[in-house]
């Protein structure tokens, strides 16, 4: 047993590594290393799969808060115990400073504690100058570890924020595609272009965003008009009628817009690579129509759409992911006029 517990300081040092050097990662990139990832899916696994039980979206609206949490605090418990285990490797380490009696395991762990959280109490101590400064070492660790947990937590929250900024935006414009490229039409001075050239720098921000951190494909929202997994995909369908059934001249940004929806969707499926949906119906033109704006024939826009089936498929899957129907993004085809 002794011979055993002289080696609890390697699996002891590795945690501490793995910790440190995950948070570092997570902070410097703003995204996540290998541990966080790991967290990442369990955790998401774990609140996604009360949601389907239970029949409630409004459980996945709290993935945000279970991944940060979660994150934290696994790193500050492997953290804790791989300096407990460190130090329980040695006999002697550590002493009870009233009695002068070794620490207990329990005692072990108490120490690193507040060690970690740099408190000091001081009733108990180490036996020698090594362990003094491993202690310190400790402290200055868990400070660390302070640190880079606030350069997690504050890129993640500004990134948040402008995807709640971003579909408040697309849902004020209008609450489903046909809307919102009516909207782009007529309810801009410049038109579709209007739209396009407010969106262009948004869009941008999101994507690079979300390529650092691919983790925010795992957040969701109690409202949908906050909710970028709504908002994105209406967004990608209306450039779809945009691009291909509108009778107009091709606006300028329309690439570059559908270049970085389509990064954005790529980016999701590599997070949420199990929750593939089918291609959704064409969208309903009548609306449009009604509303008095040239169409090109149904033939071209068909034929358009067949060439973005694997875009509309991934939009149609981040909805999806957000537990939303496409009804409640765009009014499908019915029938063929």
């Amino acid at each position: 047993m002794d011979a055993l517990r002289s080696l609890l300081w390697v699996p002891g040092a590795a945690l501490l590594l793995a910790v440190l050097l995950d948070a570092l990662l997570s902070g410097l990139q703003a995204g996540e290393g290998h541990l966080s990832r790991w967290i990442h899916r369990r955790v998401y696994a774990a609140v996604r799969g009360l949601a389907r039980v239970s029949g409630r979206r409004s459980v996945l609206a709290y993935s945000t808060v279970a991944l940060i949490s979660g994150t934290l605090n696994i790193w500050t418990a492997l953290l804790w115990l791989g300096w407990s285990l460190v130090f329980w490797a040695w006999p002697g380490a550590l002493e009870v400073a009233k009695t002068g009696q070794p620490a207990s395991f329990g005692e072990v762990v108490y120490f690193v504690g507040y060690s970690v959280s740099t408190l000091g109490l001081g009733d108990i101590v180490a036996t020698s100058t090594v362990w003094r400064v491993l202690t310190d070492i400790t402290a200055i660790s868990g400070f660390f570890l302070l640190t880079f947990a606030i350069t997690f937590i504050v890129p993640v929250a500004q990134a948040r924020s402008a995807r709640r900024e971003f579909a408040l935006l697309l849902h004020r414009a209008g609450p489903d595609v046909q809307a919102l490229v009516l909207d782009a039409v007529q309810g801009y001075p410049d038109g579709v272009q209007g739209l396009l050239t407010d969106l262009h720098t948004q869009l941008n921000t999101l994507d690079a965003q979300h390529l650092s951190t691919p983790n925010l494909h795992r957040f969701h929202e109690h409202q949908r008009g906050q909710a970028l997994d709504a908002a994105l995909p209406m967004l990608g369908e209306a450039l779809m009628i945009i691009g291909g059934a509108l009778d107009m001249e091709t606006p300028r940004g329309l690439r570059r817009s559908l270049e970085s929806v389509d990064s954005l969707t790529r980016s999701y499926s590599r997070v949420h690579s199990g929750l593939d949906a089918p291609v959704p119906p064409p969208p309903d033109l009548q609306p449009l129509c009604e509303a008095g704006l040239p169409l090109r024939s149904a033939a071209e826009f068909d034929a358009y759409l067949r060439e973005h089936q694997a875009f509309r498929r991934r939009l149609h899957s981040m909805a999806r992911s957000g537990f939303w129907c496409w009804d409640e993004i765009a009014r499908v085809e019915v029938s063929r006029p």
